[in-house]
């Protein structure tokens, strides 16, 4: 069992299986869920990347110099630990505004049907065909409306939880915002921390693994997939903005759309703000 990398933010301790999947094997402590995943999922701020899951695993322990996962002891060597901090860049802010418009078009084109997407692809909201869709869609419109208005209490609350799967597209939505405006704070010096205080505070939900995702965000701190993303915002020309945005792309079924989606919304709420 060879450990590719392992997240800056798991602390010392014991942890118990939670859930198990294909992609993922999820320990918790407390409040706290520390994953197992594969290469293809990639490194986090609470993962471990292992080359192959082991299968049937039901412990993992923590401590200064080790994993421990069932009885496998894996070591933490220095070169191994990923460094999770959203990445500070010489940002200019019309390239992170290009880029951001650039990625809104990659997003809308590539994104799974039933995502957050066609907030900027109306045309997108033929997929939600069943009632049930429709009346989903209709609540995150709901939500959309109260953020485009300024009420991020309120965007937050109605957002919170909603939708499917093991992370609802209303909280990777929710996530992605806080991840973008972090980095609006510290590569655009933009002050929208009154924002992101708003949307944490009423973003928790009943859902222990979107919390853990969302409270990561407010944080600070980003996924490897993310990062790079982040990174490709920054950069003139955006040569690896189309990659760098198939990867986030491919988390989870619409999750990395979702955090996409709010990624680019809260970068473009901010614009807004900066240009009044």
């Amino acid at each position: 069992m060879d450990l590719l990398s392992y997240g800056d933010s798991i602390p010392e301790g014991d942890y118990r299986l939670h859930s198990a999947f294909a992609n993922a094997i999820n320990f918790r402590r407390g409040k706290l869920i520390v994953s197992l995943v594969p290469p293809r999922t990639g490194a986090g701020p609470l993962n471990l990347v292992l080359k192959q899951l082991p299968l049937g695993a039901r412990r993992l322990r923590a401590s200064r110099f080790y994993f421990y996962v069932d009885e496998n002891r894996l070591r933490k060597e220095a070169d191994s630990l990923y460094s999770s901090a959203i990445p500070e860049v010489d940002a200019a802010p019309e390239t992170v505004f290009a880029n951001t418009m650039e990625l809104t078009r990659l997003l809308a084109a590539g994104a799974p049907p039933k995502s957050l997407a066609f907030i900027f692809a109306p045309e997108l909201e033929k997929d939600f065909a069943r009632t049930f869709d429709k009346h989903m869609l209709a609540r995150f419109k709901k939500g959309v409306a109260y953020f485009k208005t300024g009420n991020y209490r309120l965007g937050a609350r109605t957002m919170r939880g909603l939708g499917l799967g093991l992370t609802p597209s209303g909280d990777d939505f929710l996530s992605g915002m806080l991840a973008g405006f972090n980095y609006a704070v510290l590569n655009l010096r933009f002050d929208v921390m009154a924002k992101l205080e708003l949307i944490y505070y009423n973003a928790s939900g009943k859902n222990i693994i979107s919390n853990n995702f969302m409270q990561a965000s407010y944080e600070g701190k980003v996924n490897a997939k993310v990062g790079r993303l982040m990174r490709a915002l920054s950069a003139k020309g955006g040569q690896d903005l189309p990659a760098a945005a198939a990867s986030a792309l491919q988390s989870g079924h619409t999750s990395g759309a979702d955090f996409c989606a709010g990624l680019v919304f809260s970068l473009l709420d901010a614009f807004a703000w900066k240009e009044e």
